[in-house]
């Protein structure tokens, strides 16, 4: 049998299975990354990184100059014929190392639960636990989404469970030489890998804790300090929610799960803590009302009836929560009182007074922190909670490495309060060598050296940017104060992210529930290939896995789940996402976020992946110790099938492949080809945001193509840096000097309107060179954007292609017509859009819809002409390029209908690709109605509602045209059949009741008049 590390330090002989075992699981994930890589760039940041990585660019702030250089090594290497691949190659590896460092870590974290790791069923429930951790975390949407195209998520999460990895192999060994120096690469690697992404660092403060305490701290001082951590998170969400936003009973249900976590703890709970938890059950009266009032419009058409609702405020949860204060408060007394006997009972009555009380302690506190900035009110608190922390742990803190550590974490809050705090850590750990003789000092100096060390990789941004390369974002080399905006993303405003986070942009439950583009459970619940109500197997079989490795080992237990919260919980509080309710009117600001941003969860979906790896190994070992005492082929019998558990995360890998599959998806190029091929030489083409710029720019800069269009972004138009660019390095003509371009503000217009730098750039840019040279704008430019002097410019754009050209001459919707037509037929590339086996994201599907947009143009030139039938051949040419496009559908729809084409259009309609089919028939039916042609108009409405009985508009349409054409028996059977499907619809209710009624007195009076 292969010998193994034991959890007590002896270092023992190589494990041979554990090593085949992370090897398979590095071969899986990367065969399955490198099957499903994108063979070019994607959307988004990967053609700005594959961009800058050739040519050693300042992508946008904070730089990620690590990864840009790694990038350049990458690109040199012939590991793929296209340059993007290769640094999609990048994202394979290191997502691959991600996996495997989560095996190994699992791995550590189980052999702590036996005592005798050794065992052969013991060494098997670690394997599989590992094994399915490590899937589930390679095959999660998200990460693999990350790990097959060039982002910065992938290294980044391979960086962040490397350091895991080395912080358990130093809690192994703490105290030696060997678990120092774990410790140290770990703290490197954490501040060099700010040069990726800042994110990995979050773990840093969990992580931490290992290497602050001392080894004889208790279970007890690991639980205090993450008591510390969830205080934090709750202070954060108390003082950022708005007043009154959050109910008193939100508090006692985050109290009360805390404290039913920590009573599973105990080994027999007392009757003072049954008392203390129907007092919990009592103060939550409110919440019965407010989760079954959800539950029943998640399950149904409507919640509680007003009635019902109102018995929810009755003041009994408010009962409740005064008697958890007056059964603390007594329990207090009593402990005092019987302070000095020995047991069990006193120490359980201390800890359930002190959850008794929490809740009105908490909500105290927020209620009066509440009157003040709620960030500096957050400071405040932190302050206090860590005097109170050291105060009763002061004993079994290493306090230089926490000085160390302290100093170098401030690198989360911005470039100056780092420095600050390695100059004060520098200064605090000598004194405590010199004057308390604390002999890790030296150990402390070394964290704070390779912390300047690791950090260090940002020196490349500003030598890079002084010599001007294309993308020099921000341009940091400008000044040294323009170096530390960069750092510290001023781009994205001068408010710091710790300060936004208490100026809640979103509702909390769009946030943090089921909310399209950033809520954070719509992602959570479609991670592990267990959708649906099938999600709630991995959801509970993560909780168990965490709530089994506190139990087990609080030291290692308490710390992983403060960093599952951390990225989960603590992400959400950070990032503080807008979901477009709370957009300020006159700057636009905090509209709905532009894309899925379940990237930023990407840590949180990886630990929690690890933790159902967790669970499945805590489930195999209570099935196994549920039969111990059966007879030995009953025993084997339970552990084999417990043991086929490992084929779990084949849920993950088949029911996510599809979406993460990019092996067969050019169109980002395309897009970029497609954009650039209408550009007429050296001319000036005018963009709008990230996916019609950054593809652009990656074609230019990397591939070669059309280096004689000179691109304007109109989001970076917006600062001067970019203005002064423009100017002297791209090549655009622009009269203003620097100190003009100094002087640029936004401004108000006569009509109120905001008349900003952008707009500003475009009335100098079309004044500067419309006799000059040409200037094109992107097709993908918003209306309210394509302006000059204040005015709409529509009127003198030409469409060619996907882009406009700007034309002197005034007209009504210009299109040269010869050359798009030669765009679309012969020049243009659409490898792809058509196949249905290659997927599109919400956002391709959107970027892709803009050729329809050109189509339609063509087609309705013709239409304009005459030529309805020409027409319809453009809009048929058109669906074989874009099959799904609902726009040219509906168009086409529209071209028969117009020519009273019904058996054509039925024929088309029918045999439309298209998710929005009843539209189409709406668009049909509204048509006759149109041409008075009643009887088909009927027949169309009634298919509508036949095949669609819960399309809304279909049946308010028909019933409409029933009451109008008093066919009543009709409308009552649509009436009804509408209420069995929606029986809280109370206005169709209300309809059919007047009906009845109306019926009634008919036959009362006999017949009526």
């Amino acid at each position: 049998m292969n010998s193994i590390n034991f959890a007590d330090n002896d270092i023992v002989k190589f494990d041979r299975i554990n090593a085949i075992i992370a090897s398979s699981v590095f071969a899986v994930s990367f065969v399955v990354y490198y099957l499903t890589m994108a063979p070019t760039f994607s959307f988004w940041d990967c053609g700005e990184f594959v961009a800058c990585s050739y040519i050693l660019g300042i992508p946008h702030p904070p730089g990620s100059p690590l990864y840009i250089l790694v990038g350049r090594i990458f690109t040199i290497f012939p590991l793929a014929a296209d340059i993007a691949a290769r640094i999609n190659l990048l994202s394979v590896l290191t997502s691959a190392f991600t996996a495997t460092f989560a095996y190994l870590t699992i791995v550590r974290l189980i052999r702590f639960w036996f005592d005798n790791p050794t065992d052969r069923y013991n060494r098997i429930i670690t394997y599989v636990g590992g094994f399915t951790g490590a899937l589930f975390v390679a095959f999660s949407s998200t990460n693999w989404a990350n790990s097959v195209e060039a982002e910065v998520y992938a290294p980044a999460m391979a960086l962040m469970l490397a350091i895991y990895w080395l912080t358990l192999k130093y809690f192994d060994r703490q105290g030696t030489i060997s678990g120092s120096r774990a410790m140290l690469l770990a703290l490197f690697l954490a501040v060099l890998g700010i040069g990726i992404h800042l994110t990995l660092f979050a773990i840093v403060p969990a992580l931490g804790l290992y290497f602050i305490l001392r080894k004889k701290a208790t279970d007890r001082h690991w639980m205090l300090v993450s008591v510390f951590f969830l205080l934090e998170l709750y202070f954060i969400f108390r003082l950022s929610s708005q007043p009154d936003e959050v109910p008193f009973y939100l508090t006692v249900l985050i109290v009360l799960i805390i404290f039913l976590f920590h009573l599973l703890q105990f080994k027999k709970a007392s009757r003072t803590a049954a008392v203390s938890l129907g007092l919990f059950l009592v103060a939550l009266y409110p919440f019965y009302f407010v989760l079954l009032d959800n539950l029943m419009k998640r399950f149904g058409d409507k919640g509680l009836s007003p009635s019902v609702k109102s018995l929810g405020d009755i003041q009994i949860g408010w009962i409740g929560l005064v008697g958890l204060v007056i059964w603390g408060v007594y329990l207090l007394i009593r402990h005092y009182g019987r302070k000095g006997k020995s047991g069990t009972e006193p120490k359980q009555e201390y800890i359930i007074a002190i959850y008794s009380l929490a809740p009105i302690v908490l909500i105290g506190l927020g209620e009066f922190f509440n009157a003040f900035d709620p960030y500096s009110a957050f400071k405040v608190l932190t302050v206090i909670l860590l005097a109170i922390l050291f105060g009763f742990m002061r004993r079994y803190i290493n306090w230089p490495i926490a000085a160390a550590l302290g100093g170098i974490s401030l690198i989360m809050l911005g470039f100056w309060p780092f420095v600050y705090g390695l100059g004060f850590g520098t200064v605090a750990v000598i004194l405590m060598g010199s004057y308390l003789k604390e002999k890790s000092w030296k150990t402390a100096l070394a964290i704070i050296l390779l912390a300047v060390i690791g950090y260090s990789v940002h020196g490349y941004i500003p030598i890079r940017s002084a010599l001007n390369p294309t993308i020099d974002e921000s341009n940091p080399s400008e000044s040294f104060s323009a170096m530390v905006g960069y750092l510290e993303r001023k781009q994205y405003g001068a408010e710091s992210m710790s300060s936004r986070m208490f100026k809640r942009r979103g509702e909390w439950e769009n946030q943090f529930g089921d909310y399209r583009r950033m809520g954070f459970w719509r992602f959570f619940k479609e991670q592990y290939g267990f959708n649906g109500s099938l999600f709630f197997i991995t959801f509970i079989l993560g909780l168990f896995g965490i709530w089994e490795m506190i139990r087990r080992k609080p030291a290692l237990g308490l710390p992983f789940l403060i960093m599952v919260l951390i990225c989960t919980v603590g992400i959400v509080l950070y990032m503080n996402f807008a979901d477009g309710t709370r957009q300020h009117p006159l700057t636009g600001h905090d509209y709905l976020e532009v894309r899925n941003r379940d990237y930023f969860y990407t840590a949180g979906f990886i630990f929690f992946g690890m933790a159902i790896g967790l669970g499945i190994a805590g489930l195999m070992v209570l099935l196994r110790d549920s039969f111990k005492n059966s007879s030995p082929t009953i025993r084997r019998s339970v552990f084999g099938l417990s043991s086929l558990l490992v084929l779990m995360p084949l849920a993950p890998l088949s029911t996510n492949y599809f979406i993460n599959d990019r092996s067969r998806n050019y169109m980002p190029y395309d897009y970029a080809h497609n954009l650039l091929k209408p550009c007429e030489k050296d001319a000036i083409f005018i963009t709008n945001g990230d996916n019609d710029t950054f593809p652009v720019w990656c074609l230019q800069e990397v591939y070669g193509i059309r280096k004689d269009v000179k691109t304007v972004n109109l989001s970076l138009a917006n600062a001067p840096w970019y203005i002064k660019q423009l100017r002297e390095h791209h090549g655009v003509p622009i009269g203003w000097s620097d100190a003009e371009v100094d002087r640029l503000r936004p401004y108000q217009t006569k009509e109120g309107k905001v008349y900003r730098l952008q707009d500003q750039v475009i009335d100098e840019i079309i004044t500067q060179n419309k006799n000059r040279r040409p200037i094109h704008i992107s097709v993908t430019t918003p209306s309210g954007n394509r302006i000059f002097m204040g005015k709409p410019l529509d009127s003198n754009l030409v469409l060619e292609g996907m882009v406009y050209r700007y034309t002197p001459d005034k007209g009504f919707n210009q299109i040269d017509y010869e050359k798009s037509l030669r765009m679309y037929e012969e020049e243009y590339q659409y490898r792809g859009i058509a196949d249905s086996t290659v997927y599109k994201d919400e956002a391709t599907r959107r970027i892709v819809n803009n050729y329809s947009q050109g189509i339609l143009w063509l087609a309705d030139t013709l239409r304009r002409a005459g030529d309805f039938v020409g027409a319809f051949e453009r809009i048929k040419k058109g669906l074989k390029v874009l099959p799904e496009s609902h726009d040219l559908y509906g168009y086409g729809a529209q071209l028969l209908a117009d020519q009273g084409r019904f058996d054509t259009l039925e024929m088309f309609v029918e045999q439309a690709k298209t998710d929005r089919k009843a539209e189409l028939y709406m668009q049909w039916g509204y048509s006759a109605k149109y041409r008075n042609n009643m009887d088909e108009a009927v027949r169309v409405f009634e298919k509508v509602f036949n095949r669609y009985p819960d399309y809304q508009e279909g049946f308010r349409t028909l019933a409409a045209i029933y009451y109008r054409q008093k066919k009543i028996v009709k409308l009552k059977e649509i009436l009804s059949i509408w209420l069995t499907n929606h029986p809280g619809d109370n206005e169709v209710k209300q309809a059919l009741a007047d009906i009845q009624k109306f019926e009634t007195q008919i036959d009362t009076s006999g017949g009526g008049n």
